[in-house]
């Protein structure tokens, strides 16, 4: 009888008792909404004068560090405020790749970027605090110290068809494949565009003002009776696009010098009908400014009406 009523006794306790695990799941709970800090790598062929800057674009505020070219990628730091939040990284990275593609056509620049992971920080953390602590290899060829240049205006996109051409652009620029260059650069004619070939002939036969194609380039490629539109499209971007071509078109011949010539000048070509297309059909033209407001805070991007309507300071 004794057992009975003592086995009675230690149960009605144990049912008391918190489970011994609940304590792992608040502490875990509490990891996953810890800060992070996010690291962005990107890759710049045009160093920038300063090795540190701080920023907001899009509504999210970055510290870009500028390491060593031939050791580590340069970084976009930002905090993201619940570890596990994805749609905020996202949000981040975005914003990122806009900015970036907005710096390399304004600069001229080929510049590659990736999301490689980053750390929890405390509560209350700063960004003027951060300091770079995952590293990642550069993805772009290593093209010298080719230096002197800024962050203080950037391209002005301000619709999807812009943001999309410029992103086209910096992955064209910074691609070392000439093939995938000339696909991007003529995908960027394709936006909002049904007939890439007529406007290609179009600009061809008018020669308008800022559209600078070499006569001697457009004289050594194999056009025969076509135009220049006809010939990009059939012996570039399809030959590049398809290896089984039809009865008639040749295939691309690999590890040819007269080719590969001939790809280099195309692309050279197709690259400044693309540089043509965003400024006129797509209407890329506006600069942004960095700024810090009148009264003082984080340095921001602004736009030339904003620039003239309040006080602010520049930031170089």
């Amino acid at each position: 009888m004794d057992r009975v009523e003592d086995f009675s006794r230690w149960s009605s306790l144990a049912a008391r008792e918190e489970p011994p695990f609940t304590p792992m799941v608040v502490r875990r709970t509490r990891i996953n909404r810890m800060p992070y800090l996010m690291h962005i790598a990107f890759d710049n062929g045009r160093r920038l004068s300063r090795n540190v800057h701080y920023l907001e674009y899009k509504g999210v505020r970055f510290k870009l560090i500028q390491n060593n070219p031939r050791k580590w990628s340069d970084v976009l730091l930002t905090i993201i405020q619940e570890n596990h939040d994805s749609d905020a990284q996202q949000v981040a990275f975005a914003a990122a790749g806009e900015f970036l593609s907005a710096l390399s056509w304004h600069n001229s620049s080929p510049i590659t970027l990736r999301h490689i992971g980053g750390h929890g920080i405390r509560a209350g953390f700063r960004l003027r605090q951060a300091q770079c602590r995952s590293f990642d290899f550069p993805d772009l060829p290593f093209q010298g110290q080719i230096t002197g240049y800024g962050i203080s205006q950037i391209a002005d996109i301000r619709n999807d068809s812009q943001r999309v051409a410029l992103t086209l652009y910096r992955e064209a620029l910074s691609s070392n494949k000439e093939l995938f260059s000339f696909l991007f650069y003529w995908q960027i004619i394709e936006i909002q565009n049904r007939d890439a070939v007529g406007w290609i002939n179009k600009m061809q036969a008018r020669r308008p003002q800022r559209l600078y194609l070499d006569a001697r380039d457009i004289q050594r490629l194999p056009l025969g009776r076509r135009r220049l539109g006809e010939y990009l499209q059939d012996d570039c971007r399809h030959a590049i696009a398809h290896i089984r071509r039809r009865p008639g078109l040749a295939p691309l011949r690999f590890d040819d010098e007269d080719e590969g010539r001939r790809l280099a000048i195309s692309t050279r070509i197709v690259q400044e009908l693309a540089r043509h297309y965003i400024r006129t059909a797509l209407g890329v033209g506006g600069t942004l400014h960095l700024v810090r407001p009148g009264s003082g805070g984080f340095p921001r991007y602004v736009d030339e009406t904003y620039l003239h309507q309040h006080r602010t300071r520049p930031v170089r």
